[in-house]
């Protein structure tokens, strides 16, 4: 992992070089500006997708279900939660907030060697990355349905006093994107842009991408509400019903039920929980699989007042992917891709790390991103916390970086157990050595992968 992850970082590094990427304007929601009245006015109509079973939620409701946990970097977790259920005006409060200890490195744990201890320094729910996050039960991913209520804010232009914008955020217990992530808590967000209080185009953020801008006047206002399609399954919002390429699978929006967003329309700022600024949902350490961040005083958002075109919706695909949404209902996906999280903890034991890690060597082999990502993930959020690129991009210049022959070697490659060196009952590293495939695979060209168990299943941390 280190050599493989090593070359792409560095590849990576020469290709931002080349040019620098557009600059994105950040804004901030001005909560004595707007009015409640025009939040109303302007707020969307949402077409769920058919067959939709992940609706919309109350986000006060989600908490009162919830736990609230302490993640220590997925290094270790507490045995008991900090609060169950959690308490959503606690959650907010500036000040009596949730508390939790830091872990401290070194320090004496009575748990395994992985875990330390916990140390002086102390974190709050209010604290961005403070390590907080809600753990719900797995009954509330079904939602509550469109009767549940939409939050808006107001962002002011940075240069221009004549503009400003409405932030619709929509709540959803579970986020479920075929081939492309699963966590719990979703949130998503749209905009209204403003000139002279009157509205002319309208911003589409989802799933990480770079926001996209549709004129108001190609959108057909019903009644003066725009139409949004939430993507089935993912709740990506898009301005036309279709298919909608997301990176390696797609979305699918279509005309299902209707959410009258305006009938119960609330400000954030009044919200109990306003002030939380934890992750809704665990953390699996893994691109794609972490619960959100969701609105929290002073948080920036990117992108609010972009003229970037949206574009029309992608062609049906003539032979779409395996996993591609059907129109049957389900709330989990019908063809799940090898290696992403399931319910089911996989073997907390040597041969299970194995399995994981020919598992890893096979996707490398394959070139398939997700697995590679997946199985990689914390260890490529360390080298992308350091300034590199997401797993995504740096992976696919490392594919490049091998040899037709080494790729098809590593698609049938296993482990010899006899040389995998145990570290802890939770923690193996697996030398260059241990691998057997029809070519030699030296330690330069491949290095040692660290396996660590973590949220019921193994990843490479190192």
């Amino acid at each position: 992992m280190r050599a493989l992850a090593g070359v792409a970082v560095s590849l990576s590094v020469a290709l931002v070089a080349c040019g620098p990427e557009k600059e994105k304007e950040y804004t901030g929601a001005e909560p004595s500006q707007g009015t409640a009245a025009d939040a109303a006015r302007f707020a969307p109509l949402v077409r769920l997708a058919k067959g939709e079973t992940l609706e919309p939620m109350d986000a006060t409701h989600f908490i009162e279900r919830s736990a609230l946990r302490f993640d220590h970097d997925g290094m270790c977790r507490d045995e008991g939660p900090v609060a169950d259920p959690a308490d959503p005006r606690r959650l907010g409060s500036a000040e009596n907030p949730y508390q939790h200890a830091d872990i401290e490195p070194g320090k004496a744990s009575s748990k395994p060697v992985s875990c330390p201890g916990h140390g002086e320094r102390w974190r709050t729910s209010t604290e961005v990355g403070g390590g907080f996050y809600l753990d719900p039960p797995k009954e509330v991913r079904k939602g509550e349905g469109t009767e549940a209520p939409v939050y808006w804010e107001y962002h002011k232009h940075k240069t221009d006093p004549a503009r400003g914008a409405y932030v619709y955020w929509f709540f959803y217990a579970y986020n479920n994107l075929l081939g492309g992530n699963r966590h719990e808590g979703d949130w998503e967000r749209v905009a209204v842009q403003l000139r002279d209080g009157k509205p002319e185009a309208m911003t589409f953020a989802k799933h990480g991408g770079d926001p996209c801008s549709v004129k108001w006047s190609d959108l057909d206002p019903q009644g003066g509400h725009p139409t949004v399609y939430s993507a089935r399954g993912s709740h990506g919002s898009y301005p036309t019903k279709g298919y909608h390429r997301v990176k390696t699978t797609l979305d699918r929006t279509s005309e299902g039920a209707e959410w009258h967003t305006w009938d119960n329309i609330r400000p954030v700022k009044g919200q109990p929980w306003w002030g939380y600024a934890g992750w809704w949902g665990s953390q699996q350490h893994v691109s794609g699989f972490n619960g959100p961040m969701g609105p929290y005083p002073k948080r920036l958002l990117p992108g609010i007042f972009t003229n970037d075109s949206c574009g029309p919706a992608d062609k049906k695909p003539t032979d779409p992917p395996k996993d591609q949404p059907t129109d049957q209902p389900t709330d989990q996906p019908t063809d799940q891709p090898t290696g992403q999280p399931t319910d089911q903890a996989a073997p907390r034991t040597k041969e299970g790390a194995i399995r994981r890690y020919e598992e890893y060597l096979h996707a490398v082999g394959r070139e398939d991103i997700k697995t590679v990502c997946e199985v990689a993930g914390p260890a490529a959020k360390q080298a992308e916390d350091q300034g590199f690129g997401p797993c995504t991009s740096t992976f696919l210049i490392t594919f490049q970086m091998i040899s037709p022959t080494q790729k098809q070697a590593l698609r049938t490659a296993t482990v010899d157990p006899r040389k995998v060196v145990v570290r802890t009952p939770d923690k193996f590293d697996i030398p260059a050595a241990a691998v057997r495939a029809s070519v030699t695979f030296s330690e330069s060209e491949i290095g040692t992968s660290t396996l660590e168990y973590l949220k019921d299943n193994w990843y490479i941390t190192d």
